[in-house]
C-alpha cells in the first residue's frame, strides 16, 4: 500500500517541525532591517520540510544533512510575505525574492511615475513640508523597502547601521505608522506588490514557482 500524503496545513508543519529550527535572536529584520516586532523567518520554509518529509517520518538528523542548520530568523511582516514560501540559499538570494515584488514593472509605464512621486513624498517630508501621511501612498514604502533591500544586495550597505540617515528616518516612521492599525503591514505588502490577495503568493501553491520540481 502507497504511502498516504498529508496535505500541507502551515499551522500543524510548523509544530511538527519545531524542534527542528533554532531561534536566532533579534529585534530588527535581517532582510532590511525594519523593526520585526516579535515576528520571525524559517530557513529552510516549513513548507520545504514538509515536501522533505513526503508524507513519512523523518529525522533531525536527515533534516540537517539536507538543509544545513534550520533557523529561526527576525523578520518583518512584509518581508515574510514577499519570501512566501521561497526557498534561497542565501539572505541575498531571500531579499532578491522579496525586493521584486517591488521594483518598477516595465509593463506598467504608470509604475515608474508612481517611485517618482513617492521620492519627491520623501523629500518633502525630510524637509518638514509633509507629515506622517506620506506613508499612506504605498510608493513611498516601496521606495523604503527598495533602497534596503538593494543596497544590501549590492553591498553598498553591510547592515542597517550602514543606511544613510534618511532611510533610518524614514523606516522607522514607516514602522510606527504601520503599527498604527491591525492588520494593516499585510494590507501594506499586498498594495506596494500590486497584488489583490495574498493567496497569489507562491505559499498558496503546490510547488512554489517550480523550484521543487528539480529536486
Amino acid at each position: 500500500m502507497g504511502r498516504v500524503k498529508e496535505k500541507y496545513n502551515r499551522r500543524k508543519a510548523e509544530m511538527r517541525f519545531a524542534h527542528a529550527y533554532e531561534t536566532i535572536a533579534g529585534e530588527r529584520c535581517i532582510y532590511c532591517g525594519m523593526p520585526n516586532d516579535g515576528k520571525y523567518d524559517h530557513q529552510p520554509p516549513v513548507y520545504v520540510l514538509h515536501r522533505f518529509a513526503d508524507g513519512g517520518l523523518v529525522t533531525k538528523k536527515a533534516i540537517r544533512e539536507r538543509f544545513g542548520q534550520c533557523k529561526l530568523v527576525p523578520c518583518c511582516t512584509i518581508c515574510n510575505m514577499g519570501l512566501g514560501a521561497f526557498h534561497g540559499a542565501t539572505d541575498n538570494d531571500r531579499r532578491q525574492e522579496i525586493v521584486n515584488w517591488l521594483l518598477v514593472d516595465d509593463r506598467y509605464p504608470a509604475d515608474r511615475l508612481i517611485l517618482e512621486v513617492a521620492n519627491r513624498l520623501i523629500e518633502d517630508r525630510l524637509q518638514g513640508s509633509r507629515g506622517n501621511e506620506i506613508y499612506e501612498f504605498p510608493g513611498v514604502g516601496r521606495v523604503i523597502y527598495i533602497s534596503a533591500l538593494v543596497g544590501l544586495i549590492e553591498g553598498d550597505f553591510g547592515d542597517r547601521d550602514e543606511f544613510p540617515e534618511w532611510l533610518k528616518v524614514t523606516q522607522s516612521e514607516l514602522a510606527d505608522w504601520l503599527r498604527g492599525t491591525p492588520r494593516r503591514k499585510s494590507k501594506y505588502f499586498l498594495d506596494m506588490a500590486n497584488l489583490e490577495s495574498y493567496e497569489l503568493v507562491p505559499d498558496a501553491r503546490d510547488d512554489p514557482r517550480g523550484q521543487l520540481k528539480a529536486q
